[in-house]
C-alpha cells in the first residue's frame, strides 16, 4: 500500500523533530480565521488514507471549530526517518505539539487522540508532558501496547502470533503490506522469509530476540502514563476487541483507583470490535460496515466523532455540557448505553459450577455443584491445534464478521460446558471469573477461555475470552478473569464455556514441553485433566447486574 492522495482541505508541512527528521503533517482549518483550539491524530496507517478515513473527521471537525492536525508517524508514508514503532513517538509527540503552538492559528491548547496504534501516539504524546496538551482520548488502544506487541514475556502470558503480523505488515519500510503467512512455518522462518521480500522488520527482530531474554519493553523511559498523567482523559474501548481492549481497560482501573486524580478520568465501552463495527449490525451486511459504506462512515463520524469533540469542547475550550458527565458510559450488548459514576457497577456474584455429563460432547454448567468430584482431561496436540475461528486479520474487525464457533465443539480437545436455555434475561457487566483445579503433564501449558452465547437454533457466537500461561503451580489455584463485556444472555438463549488449550493461529502453539513456544523445534502431546464437582470443582462467576425497567 503507497500513500494516498491528500485532501484539498489540507495544507501539508514538513514539521522538523529535535533531531533534524521531518514528519508529514496536514493542518485543515476552520474557515473563519480566528486562533482555535486543535486536535492533533499521529498515525503509520498513512494520514491521508480511506482506512483512517481522517479526511473525513476532519471536515466535521473543521465544522466544530478546531484546528484538524494529522501526521505521518516516523518512518510511515510521506515522513521521513527510521521505520521503528514506539521508540521515539513520546519525543516527536511533544516536537509536533510544540510546533503547533507557534503557529498563527493556534490558541495555545491541544488535544490528542486516535485508535489503536494511534491511541499509543495519544498515550505518547500525554506522556511527554507538554503543557499545551489540555485532554486526551486514546481510543481502542492500550498504554503498554508496545510491551505487549514488541516484547511479550511467554513465561506469563501466552504468544499472540496477530503481533507479528502486524510488525511485518506496517513495520518493515514506510508503506504498508496485507500478507498471507503460514504460521505453521515456524516464527524465525516467517521473519527470515519476510526479510527477504520485503526487507527487515526492526519490531519483528526485536520481538524474536525478547523472548529468549524476556526483556520488558517500556517506550516511555522514566515518564510512563501511570505516574504521570494529570489531564482529562476519555478512556474509548470496545468490548469486542480481544487484542487491545483488555489492557485499555486495565488502563481504567489503575486511574480510577488513584485517590488524587481518579476525577480526571472518563469511560466510554461500545459493544463494537476494533474496527468500530457494531453487535446491532451483525448480520447487515456491507452497508452497515463504515470501511465499505459511505453512509455508515457518515453515520459513525457524526455520532462518535461529535462525542470527542463534546470533551474536547469541555476541556479545551471551557464549554460545559448540557448535562454533567458522567464517569462512565457503557454499552450493554441487546438492551443500550447505560451511564455511571463507576465501572464495574454494583453487581450481584451469579456463580456456575462445570458438571461432567459422562458419555455425552457438552457438559453442564449447572447453579449448584454435583456432590462428587470428576476429572475431565483433554490432550493438547501441537501437530493439531483447535483453529482460531476467523484469522489473524479478521480478529481485529471480529464482529463484522461474527463467526459462528459451534463446529469447535465437536472437538476432543475443547472441553465445552453449557447451561440449559435460560428461562429470563440475564444482564452482566465486568469480567467474568473462572476458579478451577488444573493437573498438566508437562511443565508448563496454555488455558483458553471462551464464553459465548448459544441461540435456539444452535449459532454459538463469542462475548468474553480469558487466557493464561500454566505452570503446576498456578493450576492448583488457578483463577482467570475474562475479558470485559456488557451483555444481555436473552431468555430462551445459553450460556457456554469452552476450555481448550490452543486457539491458532491467534496465538502461538505451545510446544508441549518447557521451551520458548516461539521457537521451539520439539513438540509433543500433553494432557491436562479439569476437577468439577464437590467442594473445590470448577466454576464461573459472572458479575450479574440489575437494569431500571424501560
Amino acid at each position: 500500500m503507497t500513500a494516498e492522495e491528500p485532501s484539498e482541505n489540507a495544507r501539508e508541512f514538513m514539521v522538523t523533530m529535535r533531531d533534524g527528521v521531518e514528519l508529514a503533517t496536514d493542518v485543515y482549518l476552520p474557515d473563519n480565521g480566528a486562533v482555535h483550539s486543535a486536535i492533533l491524530v499521529r498515525t503509520p496507517y498513512d494520514k491521508s488514507s480511506r482506512y483512517t478515513a481522517l479526511t473525513y473527521e476532519a471536515e466535521y471537525f473543521r465544522a466544530r471549530g478546531f484546528a484538524f492536525v494529522t501526521q505521518d508517524v516516523r518512518g510511515k508514508f510521506r515522513s521521513r526517518g527510521e521505520t521503528v514503532p514506539y521508540a521515539h513517538d513520546v519525543a516527536d509527540g511533544y516536537d509536533t505539539v510544540e510546533w503547533i503552538t507557534h503557529q498563527p492559528w493556534s490558541n495555545g491548547s491541544v488535544g490528542v487522540t486516535g485508535n489503536s496504534y494511534y491511541g499509543f501516539t495519544t498515550w505518547a504524546a500525554v506522556a511527554s508532558g507538554h503543557p499545551a496538551i489540555k485532554a486526551a482520548v486514546p481510543q481502542v488502544t492500550g498504554i503498554d501496547m508496545g510491551a505487549d506487541h514488541v516484547a511479550g514475556n511467554w513465561k506469563q502470558d501466552v504468544p499472540r502470533l496477530a503481533a507479528l503480523k502486524d510488525l511485518l505488515q506496517i513495520w518493515t519500510d514506510n508503506k504498508g503490506y496485507l500478507a498471507e503467512i503460514d504460521f505453521a512455518a515456524g516464527v524465525p522462518e516467517i521473519i527470515a522469509a519476510a526479510r527477504e521480500q520485503i526487507g527487515e522488520s526492526w519490531g519483528a527482530n526485536h520481538l524474536l530476540a525478547a523472548t529468549e531474554t524476556l526483556d520488558w519493553y517500556n517506550p516511555y523511559g522514566e515518564r510512563h502514563p501511570y505516574h504521570t498523567t494529570g489531564i482529562p482523559i476519555l478512556h474509548w474501548q470496545n468490548w469486542y476487541d480481544p487484542g487491545l481492549a483488555p489492557s485499555g481497560l486495565r488502563d481504567w482501573r489503575h486511574f480510577r483507583s488513584l485517590a488524587s486524580t481518579r476525577h480526571l478520568h472518563y469511560l466510554r465501552v461500545g459493544s463494537a470490535d476494533h474496527a468500530g463495527f457494531r453487535l446491532e449490525d451483525v448480520d447487515a451486511g456491507d452497508e452497515r460496515n463504515p470501511y465499505l459504506s459511505e453512509a455508515a462512515l457518515t453515520e459513525k463520524i457524526m455520532t462518535e466523532c461529535g462525542e470527542v469533540a463534546d470533551f474536547f469542547d469541555e476541556h479545551l475550550n471551557d464549554v460545559a455540557p448540557e448535562q454533567p458527565r458522567p464517569h462512565a458510559r457503557w454499552h450493554v450488548g441487546h438492551v443500550g448505553w447505560q451511564s455511571s459514576q463507576e465501572y464495574p457497577p454494583p453487581s450481584t456474584p451469579l456463580t456456575f459450577h462445570l458438571e461432567a455429563v459422562l458419555g455425552e460432547q457438552t457438559h453442564r454448567l449447572s447453579r449448584h455443584p454435583a456432590a462428587d468430584p470428576v476429572p475431565l482431561s483433554w490432550t493438547h496436540d501441537p501437530a493439531d491445534p483447535v483453529p482460531s475461528t476467523v484469522d489473524t486479520e479478521a480478529i481485529w474487525y471480529l464482529l463484522a464478521d461474527y463467526p459462528d464457533e459451534r463446529a469447535v465443539q465437536e472437538r476432543a480437545d475443547v472441553l465445552t460446558f453449557r447451561t440449559p436455555p435460560l428461562a429470563e434475561d440475564t444482564d452482566f457487566a465486568g469480567q467474568p471469573v473462572f476458579r478451577a483445579h488444573v493437573e498438566l503433564s508437562s511443565p508448563s501449558s496454555h488455558l483458553y477461555l471462551k464464553l459465548q452465547d448459544v441461540h435456539p437454533d444452535g449459532t454459538t457466537r463469542p462475548i468474553s475470552w480469558g487466557r493464561a500461561a500454566l505452570t503446576p503451580e498456578a493450576g492448583r489455584e488457578l483463577l482467570v478473569a475474562l475479558d470485559d463485556n456488557a451483555y444481555r444472555l436473552r431468555a430462551g438463549h445459553s450460556l457456554q464455556l469452552q476450555v481448550q488449550s490452543s486457539d491458532f493461529p491467534h496465538f502461538g502453539i505451545h510446544p508441549g514441553t518447557d521451551d520458548n513456544p516461539w521457537t521451539a523445534t520439539e513438540k509433543q502431546p500433553t494432557t491436562q485433566s479439569l476437577t468439577v464437582g464437590g467442594l473445590h470443582g470448577a466454576s464461573l462467576t459472572l458479575p450479574a447486574i440489575t437494569l431500571a425497567q424501560d
